[in-house]
């Protein structure tokens, strides 16, 4: 008997494949759980958006969505760049405002965007209850809003931006933008904020955060964000210049 194989089968197969479970021990309650996550190099980009968003061929196996661990037995949420251990007040606080409160529920299955919202929510209470550094929430609140992004829920998206901005504002003023991206350098959190700022119209302090990640143009290797900096500059100051105008026809 011949047996066909649809695209549909191939597309689970592919995305079997493409996920395995990781082994993570809670940092509150020390418990030892499972949770999903994506192989490196199983994925074709198709687009990466001027904050970073990044757009797959397979979306429903996008990284974003398996980022938070979230325990099962206590309900703590954290990534891998929250602090390796909670000090006895942070335990006593998530004891009370978390795990008391907690309804055993398993994230370690594969996640859809709703889960993955839920999630990320999660994690943002804890890392505000445990005072996390300020570049660990701004990169939870930014992803939450690449998750609105992706259901096109431009008022949430925005919110989400806001609340981001905030604390990357927060980290470069403390310095502590290393803690929550290993890949995060002083021009690159410039060019960020600047562009976060420009998608919530705020040209002018777009274009201030733009000019300071300029200010680096000879002294970075990073000459792609330098070029990013400068397409972007351009265009807040362009939407500046338009919404000025808008502003004295009305």
């Amino acid at each position: 008997m011949c047996m066909t194989t649809s695209k549909g089968d191939f597309d689970m197969i592919d995305n079997v494949s493409a996920l395995y479970d990781k082994t993570s021990n809670c940092r509150h309650c020390q418990a030892t759980f499972s949770t999903k996550r994506i192989r490196s190099g199983t994925l074709t980009m198709l687009h990466r958006d001027s904050d970073f968003y990044t757009t797959f061929k397979e979306q429903s196996l996008n990284p974003i969505l398996y980022t938070v661990n979230v325990c099962p037995e206590c309900g703590f949420a954290f990534t891998d760049q929250f602090r390796d251990k909670l000090a006895p007040w942070q335990k006593q606080i998530v004891d009370e405002q978390i795990s008391s409160k907690w309804t055993p529920k398993d994230f370690g299955k594969v996640r859809h965007v709703p889960e993955a919202i839920v999630s990320y929510k999660l994690a943002i209470y804890a890392a505000e209850i445990t005072d996390q550094p300020h570049s660990v929430k701004a990169g939870l609140y930014l992803r939450l809003a690449w998750l609105y992004r992706f259901q096109k829920n431009i008022a949430e998206e925005m919110r989400f931006i806001d609340m981001a901005v905030e604390e990357y504002e927060q980290s470069y003023i403390h310095s502590d933008y290393t803690r929550g991206d290993k890949e995060m350098t002083e021009v690159r959190l410039l060019y960020l904020i600047g562009e976060l700022y420009r998608r919530l119209e705020k040209f002018d302090l777009a274009i201030k955060y733009f000019g300071k990640a300029l200010a680096f143009r000879n002294h970075t290797i990073e000459s792609g964000i330098i070029r990013m900096a400068q397409d972007q500059w351009q265009l807040a100051r362009e939407e500046y210049k338009e919404k000025k105008s808008e502003q004295k026809i009305g």
